[in-house]
Formats: C-alpha cells, structure tokens, sequence
C-alpha cells in the first residue's frame, strides 16, 4: 500500500516539475525572440503568457523585454497583463513602474506616468523607486512638488539620502539656487561625478566660491582630468582672492584635462588671475587670446575684455595703450552711457597729472570728452561743465587765469533758480559759487560781488569758514 502511495506522489511531482519546466521554457523562448526580434514573436509571447497568466512576475519579465526594444505596445500590454496576475490579492508595484516608465520615456503627457508612479507608491511605500521616478517627471510640473515628494520618501525610507537628489532635481530645473541649498547639505562623500558636478556648478554660479572650491577637490579626486573641476577650481580660486592657488589650476586646466574645449572666457579669466599675481607678459597673453576666440555668441562680451585691457594700462600708467583700448571699447559697446563717455576724460585727466609736458593737451581732451557726453546726455550738462572747470582748475590752480569761470558760472545758471536741488547739485553749486566768490575778491576786487556769492553760500552751508570770512569783511 505505501509503495502504491510514493508511486502516485512521485507521479504527481514530477508532473509539477514537468509543468514548471514547461513555463520557464516558454518564457525564455519568448524573452530571446523578442531580443532577437524573431518574426514569430507575438506567437511566442502570447504562448508564453497562456502558461504564465497567474505569474506577474514572469509577465513582468516579457513587458521588460519589450520595453528594452522599444516596443511600447508590448510592453504595455504584458504590464497590464502582470497587473492582472497580481489581483485580487494583491497590485503589482513594478507592472505600475514599467508603465510609468513608458509613459515617461514615449508619452506625451507627464501627469500620466506620475499617476502610474504615485500607483506604484500607494501599493508599495517602501520601495523608493516609485518615489523617485515621480519626482523626476513632476520636476517638469513643479519641481517643489517634486522635492516634496522625495520628503514623503525619507518618510518611509529613513535610509534615503535625498539631499543630493533634491539639488539633481533643482538643477534639471535651472534653479540653481534651490540646487545649492540642497547640494551643500549632502554628504559630499557619497556624492558620484555628476552630483559634484552639479555641485561645483550650482555652487559657482550662486556665488558660494569656497564650496565650489571644495566640490571641484572632491570632483578632482575621482577625476584628475575632469575640465569642470579644474576649470571651477581655478575660477572660483581667484574670486576667494586665493590667486595662487588659482595659478597652479591653469597648467591643469590648459594642458592636463581630456576633451577640454579652451574658450575666450577661460583665457579672460586666467588674464585677471595674472593680473592680480603681477604677471603682466602672461596677463596681456592672455587677453590677447580672448579677443582672438571672442565671438557674438560669447558669455563674456568684446567690449568687456577691451575695458578690461585698458583699465589694465591705465593702471600701469601705460596711458597711449590705456586710450587705444578705451576708444576699442567705446566703438563696439552697444549702449554707451555717461559713465562711459566719462572714462575717456578720466585717463586724459590722470594722463595730464603724469605728464607735465603735454599737461595742457591732455586737460584740453579731458574737456572735449565732457562736452561730448553733455550733448549726447543733457541731462549731465550741470556735471559735465562742474567737471571742466575742474579740469580747467588743474592748468590754472591759482584762479589768475580764470580759465574755469565760464564753466562754474553755467553751474550757477543751471542750477539757482532749481528748487529741488539734490545734495550733489548744492555741493557743485556751492563750489561753483567759491571760486567766483574769490575771482571777484582776488582778481576784480569787487569786494560787494564776493560778499553777494558769500551770502549764496552760506544759504547752502551756514557753516562754510571761508563765505563767512568774506561775509563779515569792513
């Protein structure tokens, strides 16, 4: 009797065995055609899924494997079929990520592969792929919702770290500034080459130099000839004012990284950090280099190398180089304004304090570039005449000649009669009022015409020595 019993029950295992056996058989048989992308492939997956209906993750594998060879309509379907499988007991969380994942990958609508992965969530909170997957197809939507999401997962997932998941979230998103606030809260450690990647940039670009300097290190570490973190460290180096640590990046940047593509702006860059080490001969190199490279497409501007080129002559008191440049800048900068036109007069100006000789020619182009800004900018006509009778002042320091009396005197006639004066304009017209105070005292003795300037003084400034000086004269 019992040998009749282990005979019936070797039977039925083997049965089992045989049927199991069966299954795996066709479902590898599908799963290699549709890699193969064998003709007969919808016959060999619709044979597989007749002996697999209850086995959602054997579907699973099918839909898988029609979404690694693009074919959504398969992958789809066979999802669909692993969410079958599961019920009633239970949803199928990876049928509902596949899904999302086509939709994400192929669909047009965003909301629609977040509400496979919200599904995927709700059936299984533990796992953070769900999660994760929202938020980069929300991040389109709104990436605060986004990074809120990845909270409601540190919820369930304390072993999560979403700090630099965040901040990869917010740089998708051009939001730098969120990616930084994220970025430097995580562990910089267990951060890979493009989480410091990111790192590096969002930190650069919202102006926190020391932790981009700290992220290009790390980015450095892993890879020694990565352009970014060299480039970032060198720049973000010199804005730390740390210029030699910014120097020994340019070797490195130049001639050690792979696939480095060397622009205008990197040569401006290394141009300034030469500049502040004193290396005039590298310094000008390299300015050169960026004007050579300079195009419309540029991030940095001709007309902002020009200006620095000539601010860099003028302050080695090179003032013909100073000129030349300026004038460069002046032809090509769109939108001149009277700060601009005022550059000009303030090189001829430090030009005539340097060169006694030629002092008068230089003052005399000093006051040409005034008057030129006054009649392109009217409005700057009172600080233009001001600042000419200034320049005039330096040829003529004693007053004898009363070179800079025209000038003061139409300060005075534009700004008098002015009700609401700035405290700029009653500065220059207080001035104005001094030196014809003291021509008329010094050179025309016309003691009552001094007093009357006097008392227009001390109506600005009660308390100025030299009016009431004149004021209480016998």
């Amino acid at each position: 009797m019992k040998a009749i019993k282990y005979l019936v029950m070797g039977a039925l295992l083997t049965g089992f065995s045989a049927a199991v056996n069966a299954q795996e058989v066709e479902l590898n048989a599908a799963l290699d055609g549709i890699k193969a992308k064998d003709p007969n492939v919808a016959k060999l997956a619709n044979t597989a899924y007749k002996k697999n209906k209850k086995n959602p993750e054997a579907l699973l594998k099918i839909a898988q494997a029609f979404y690694a060879q693009k074919d959504t309509a398969g992958a789809r379907q066979f999802a669909n079929y692993a969410n079958e499988a599961g019920k009633p007991k239970y949803q199928f969380a990876p049928a509902y990520l596949l899904l999302g994942d086509i939709e994400a990958s192929y669909g047009t609508d965003g909301g629609k592969a977040a509400s496979y992965y919200n599904q995927a969530i709700t059936f299984d909170p533990k796992n953070p792929a769900g999660y994760k997957k929202w938020a980069m197809v929300y991040r389109k939507i709104s990436p605060s919702q986004a990074a809120k999401k990845l909270e409601e997962m540190k919820a369930q997932c304390p072993d999560e770290d979403i700090d630099a998941f965040k901040g990869h979230i917010f740089m998708l998103a051009n939001d730098e500034k969120q990616a930084y606030e994220n970025y430097s809260k995580a562990d910089i450690n267990k951060l890979d080459k493009l989480g410091l990647n990111e790192f590096v940039r969002c930190s650069y670009f919202t102006g926190h130099f020391a932790d981009a300097v700290r992220a290009a290190e790390a980015g450095i570490k892993l890879e020694p000839r990565n352009p970014t973190f060299n480039r970032i460290a060198m720049f973000a180096n010199y804005e730390l004012k740390n210029y030699d640590a910014a120097k020994s990046y340019i070797h490195k940047y130049f001639y050690e990284t792979d696939s480095a593509k060397v622009s205008e702006y990197d040569h401006f860059y290394t141009a300034l950090i030469y500049q502040a080490l004193e290396d005039k001969a590298n310094m000008y190199a390299h300015y050169d280099k960026a004007l050579e490279l300079v195009n419309d497409q540029s991030m940095i501007k001709r007309w902002a190398i020009l200006k620095s080129v000539s601010d860099s002559y003028l302050k080695e008191k090179e003032f013909e180089n100073a000129i030349k440049y300026y004038d460069q800048y002046l032809a090509c900068k769109p939108d001149v304004n009277s700060d601009d036109m005022e550059g000009v007069a303030k090189i001829y100006s430090k030009y005539a304090d340097e060169d006694e000789p030629n002092k008068a020619k230089h003052i005399a182009k000093a006051i040409e570039a005034y008057r030129a800004m006054a009649e392109k900018f009217p409005i700057q006509s009172t600080y233009a005449a001001y600042q000419c009778a200034t320049m005039n002042n330096k040829l003529d320091k004693n007053g004898e000649k009363g070179l800079a009396k025209p000038d003061y005197q139409k300060v005075v006639e534009l700004l008098e009669a002015k009700a609401d004066r700035s405290k700029g304009e009653d500065t220059m017209l207080k001035y104005s009022y001094h030196y014809l105070m003291s021509n008329a005292f010094l050179f025309a003795k016309n003691k009552p015409l001094a007093k009357e300037f006097a008392n227009k003084i001390l109506a600005i400034d009660p308390d100025y020595a030299p009016a009431q000086q004149i004021r209480d004269l016998k």
